[in-house]
């Protein structure tokens, strides 16, 4: 009986050698101190990046594959934080000459926050409109085929909402849906897209003005051999930034259509194993009924990262945050992490 047992085990190995299958991930870790203009700082040790993925395909003929991704948040730091089975983009789908179509948890807006290079916070770090893609469950997403560099996606959620108590089920029963469409371009060293989304609130608002929120953003980038420069723009309406991690609950507007408007710039460079960036954000203020909330803000952020291998590196990195309003207290944040890909 034990032989027949190794006998058939062995007979599985090849099939389990011919799957298509690929494990990726990146981790890294950083110690991190805050401060607040007016108060003392705060050092801790925080997950800047935390990503393991299983992957894999099937080859259906005639160009057709059917595909599948399993993707997980990974927390070195606080393994109690939001480690979460299949928590990331996560999906079954077709793929072919028609292009890709997948289902599942999926990110909306794919294409956004290309300015985000930095390892743990950037210039856009307190932006409630720029870099606000999200992973929604339910979603249906298409991406075209490239024709010749220009490639379009259209996505749609089921059912997603602003507040993580309310579940699944509540949300596709009150219909919840959220839409977005993303349009980009790659040409030799530069890129162009543009991303937007419109999500139906749960939480904000009952009039009809305040019961969407409404995100555009455009990007743009161009390498000149070791140089990189980007540019970015965001505008969103009825978008309200939540507590410092954006988990918290949302705080509900005083007035309807409140809309906001942003740009920033970014560029990094590599010299050698070294590559210094440097990113600038200005976020207007909240506008309604032709009046300014004077809660804007302008963030710089400057770093350096160091490559101890192809998919080791070290760097440490500086962000701080102005605020317009000189009762809300300035912010500064140093990070200085150690990460891996493999």
């Amino acid at each position: 009986m034990k032989k027949l047992i190794v006998l058939a085990t062995l007979a599985a190995l090849p099939a389990v050698a011919m799957a298509d299958v690929t494990i990726s991930g990146n981790l890294a870790v950083g110690i991190v101190n805050t401060k607040a203009s007016g108060s003392g700082s705060l050092t801790t040790e925080d997950r800047t990046s935390g990503e393991i993925k299983f992957a894999g395909s099937d080859d259906l003929g005639n160009g057709l594959k059917g595909i599948w991704q399993i993707a997980s948040r990974i927390n070195l730091a606080d393994t109690a934080d939001g480690n979460t089975f299949a928590g990331r983009d996560s999906y079954v789908g077709l793929e072919g000459g028609f292009g890709r179509l997948t289902l599942g948890n999926i990110y909306l807006m794919p294409t956004s926050g290309a300015m985000a290079i930095f390892e743990n916070d950037s210039a856009t770090w307190k932006s409630s409109i720029y870099d606000q893609g999200d992973r929604y469950n339910n979603t249906v997403s298409y991406k075209t085929p490239s024709f010749s560099g220009f490639t379009a996606t259209v996505q749609h959620s089921f059912g997603s909402g602003t507040t993580s108590s309310v579940d699944d089920t509540t949300r596709e029963a009150d219909k919840l849906y959220s839409q977005a469409i993303s349009l980009a371009y790659e040409g030799d060293g530069w890129t162009v897209s543009y991303d937007a989304s419109r999500s139906k609130l749960d939480t904000l608002g009952t009039t009809s003005d305040t019961k969407y929120k409404t995100l555009h953003e455009l990007n743009a980038s161009v390498t000149l051999s070791d140089l990189t420069l980007m540019a970015g723009y965001a505008r969103g309406v009825n978008n309200f930034p939540s507590d410092d991690d954006g988990e918290g609950t949302v705080t509900a507007p005083t007035v309807d259509h409140v809309k906001r408007s942003g740009w920033g710039l970014a560029a990094s460079y590599a010299l050698g194993n070294f590559t210094p960036k440097i990113g600038f954000w200005k976020e207007g203020d909240a506008k309604a009924d032709g009046e300014n909330a004077n809660d804007g803000h302008k963030t710089w952020a400057v770093g350096v990262e160091y490559a101890l291998s192809k998919r080791t590196r070290a760097g440490v990195e500086l962000v701080k945050v102005n605020y317009d309003d000189n009762a809300t207290a300035d912010l500064r944040e140093a990070t200085i992490y150690l990460g891996t890909k493999f």
